[in-house]
């Protein structure tokens, strides 16, 4: 469901020349002479018959200098022509400029694996609904896996869109350039995998000569000229990712009889306002940001374009025209026909109550509509095909999976709709902006008095739990004209409870019972893998798993619960023998909990200080019940206190009692929600780091008497 984009680099950086800041402005100043009309950001106007931007700044006729961020937009007096669009695009940068400027990138970020000096795009929206974009990227290559930058390529519909290369070519260090000849380019339909099948082309070619301390620069003009809507434009540009950018600029043109509405995400607020130019055809806004530092990554942080400076634009402010658009097409598709309620009778013919029947519905489709994707248009690949041609087929993705989903519910008189999200293992919309941007399909489901939200794309997932992508998003629901959310669902729905019953002798030898129950997304995980594998491969992996915990570990028997069957509860069983498990000091025996300190380990609060939160995707819950029987000759000694401890998103609770024959440890590590706001890092620090600390605390047993056997 992604709209075209790119094959080439999407992160965009730029080039530190002085007489570059501003170039969008010089270069309409520079056409002819006329009364130009300077809007400041005070709500004071200025009248200018001849001016110059130099290093960031305004000069105007009367001699003041202005910033450009207390500039609001500059209106031309000129008929410039609408198509006189080259100047957006700095394609008249020297070979030397761009030696110049890696080699003082280059000294600044020693350590970068690479240095975008130039990264320029543009989108522009014309009178007649046609659209045309340009992006210019200049790379200095400082590792070697970047030298993957030499294969190049873009997509483009045939019928609907044209793409040029502009420039392709690489730059050795001591200047030698090697031109790209856009006519060896290759043109091919893309091998997408089994799973995914489009109308899309691509161009593509492979750069020489490309080298550790080359400079890669390339720049495309794609044009869409049979646009599937002339309506919908809304695009949007990342400023900064995880090696420098010297330089990044975005503009947007559009027709002045049109308004443009945007948003800004993690751009400082000196840059957060774009520069608005006019002249008496045309609007056009520009962001620019130069110097960004890498964004360096966290454990478990955010998708980095989540934390990078963006922009999203778009020409409507309110949603009910993409509502229309796009309901249009999904009330044609949802349409119950004979096939499918007939269809839906066979897999409810044992379902006596609503929810039974939606289980077997939701079961059916994740394992019998098997997931590819086939897209001829905008149309199927926003609102999917008939539900009946989904059925037919057997296959479909995951809003053609959806509409069947709503279509057959409707049979068995549930109310279910399509909603469209953006998963969040992307960046997140906020869907203020109205904006077609998302990535994903799952269905809104009424049952009784209840919102269920499911999504029959996985193949394992028992009802009502359903993929942790899916968690914490905001939804398009186009049928009831509404922006959703879809909650983080409970700590125990996504949980794993293991209980261990142990027996010891007095040499320190442990025989075990582990019994292993799951929940939600663990527990499909964890089925999936099982019915990738036979039973032989199987005791292979889990005699490998013991042997972690303990070398000389022996696996005596495995049960798995019916593995394939969605409507059962996964639990594993399994007996264990551990040789040699416990040790000694002197009288006593120093016994490990099994699997507690491998459970408790936590690299998301390894740092000493986070520059952004902790993504967890989901919520999550661990819970451990350990029986641990005595021997003879033997008691408990200093079991460690009990633990409370928790934070707005936390809680861990564990505890030791003992009846002179048998100790029970038990502990609960609750994770609400999916994200720890970097503000609340240092408390959720301490409350793991105490909760590891305490898992890695052994049972001591002292000997007290000789063991009369």
């Amino acid at each position: 469901m992604n709209g075209k984009r790119p094959v080439y680099c999407k992160r965009r950086r730029s080039f530190d020349v002085a007489w570059l800041c501003g170039w969008l402005i010089v270069a309409a100043l520079s056409r002819t002479a006329g009364a130009d009309t300077v809007y400041l950001a005070d709500g004071t106007t200025a009248t200018v018959d001849d001016a110059t931007f130099i290093d960031g700044k305004l000069r105007l006729g009367d001699g003041r200098v202005v910033p450009r961020a207390d500039i609001k937009k500059i209106l031309f007096d000129r008929g410039a022509s609408a198509k006189n669009e080259e100047h957006a695009i700095a394609s008249d940068v020297s070979v030397s400029d761009l030696l110049a400027s890696g080699e003082a990138a280059k000294k600044k970020y020693p350590d970068a694996n690479a240095i975008y000096l130039i990264d320029v795009g543009e989108h522009i929206l014309h009178d007649d609904g046609t659209q045309r974009q340009r992006s210019h990227h200049a790379v200095k290559i400082l590792k070697d896996d970047w030298r993957g930058i030499a294969e190049i390529g873009h997509g483009f519909e045939e019928g609907r869109d044209r793409v040029t290369l502009v420039r392709a070519r690489t730059i050795d260090p001591d200047g030698t350039v090697y031109d790209f000849d856009p006519a060896d380019l290759k043109e091919s339909k893309p091998v997408e995998g089994v799973t995914s099948y489009s109308e899309t082309k691509t161009v593509s070619g492979h750069l020489s000569n490309v080298n550790v301390g080359s400079i890669v620069e390339i720049i495309w003009d794609f044009e869409s000229y049979n646009p599937y809507d002339k309506e919908l434009f809304h695009p949007g540009w990342t400023f900064a990712g995880t090696e420098p950018s010297v330089w990044s600029r975005w503009t947007i043109t559009i027709p002045k009889s049109q308004e443009l509405h945007y948003r800004a995400y993690n751009v400082p607020k000196a840059n957060a306002a774009p520069v608005i130019t006019e002249t008496d055809s045309q609007r056009t806004y520009q962001w620019e940001m130069r110097d960004l530092d890498p964004i360096e990554p966290e454990p478990a942080m955010p998708p980095i374009q989540q934390v990078a400076p963006r922009v999203f634009v778009s020409v409507h402010d309110t949603w009910d025209y993409l509502y229309d658009f796009l309901g249009k097409f999904q009330k044609e598709h949802i349409q119950l026909t004979p096939a499918i309620q007939q269809k839906v009778s066979e897999i409810t013919s044992d379902c006596t109550t609503p929810k039974d029947k939606l289980a077997a519905i939701y079961h059916w489709l994740q394992r019998e509509i098997r997931y590819v994707s086939i897209k001829g248009s905008m149309g199927s690949g926003w609102s999917g095909h008939p539900a009946s041609l989904t059925l037919d087929n057997g296959y479909g993705d995951c809003i053609d999976k959806a509409v069947l989903f709503s279509t057959m519910l409707q049979a068995v008189k549930i109310k279910s709709f399509p909603v469209i999200l953006t998963t969040n293992d992307m960046p997140a919309d906020d869907r203020t902006l109205p904006r077609l941007y998302a990535n994903h399909a799952i269905n809104k489901v009424y049952l009784d008095d209840r919102v269920l939200y499911l999504d029959t794309t996985a193949e394992s997932f028992r009802f009502p739990f359903f993929r942790p992508d899916d968690h914490g998003v905001t939804t398009i629901n186009v049928l009831e004209r509404e922006i959703g959310t879809i909650d983080v669902p409970p700590a125990s729905h996504n949980a794993i409870g293991i209980g261990f019953d142990m027996a010891i002798n007095t040499a320190g030898d442990v025989t075990m019972d582990l019994d292993i129950d799951l929940t939600g997304s663990l527990e499909a995980g964890i089925r999936m893998a099982l019915e990738q594998i036979n039973d032989t491969l199987l005791t292979m992996v889990a005699q490998q798993a013991i042997n972690s915990i303990s070398p000389g570990a022996q696996l005596q028997d495995i049960q798995v619960s019916k593995k394939s069957d969605l409507n059962v509860p996964l639990t594993i069983k399994m007996k264990v023998t551990m040789p040699g498990y416990s040790s000694f000091a002197g009288d006593l025996m120093i016994v490990p909990l099994p699997l507690s300190e491998g459970i408790h380990q936590y690299a998301e609060v390894s740092l000493d200080e986070r520059k952004f939160d902790i993504d967890y995707g989901t919520s999550g819950e661990i819970r451990q019940h350990a029986r641990l029987k005595v021997p003879q000759g033997y008691e408990a000694k200093g079991l460690p206190d009990p633990l409370h401890i928790e934070t707005p998103y936390a809680h861990y609770q564990a505890s030791y009692s003992y009846d002179g024959q048998a100790i029970v440890f038990e502990d609960s590590l609750s994770r609400s929600g999916r994200v720890i706001p970097k503000k609340d890092y240092r408390a959720h620090k301490k409350l793991l780091e105490r909760v590891a600390d305490y898992a890695r605390k052994p049972i001591f047993l002292k000997k007290v008497a000789d063991d009369p056997t």
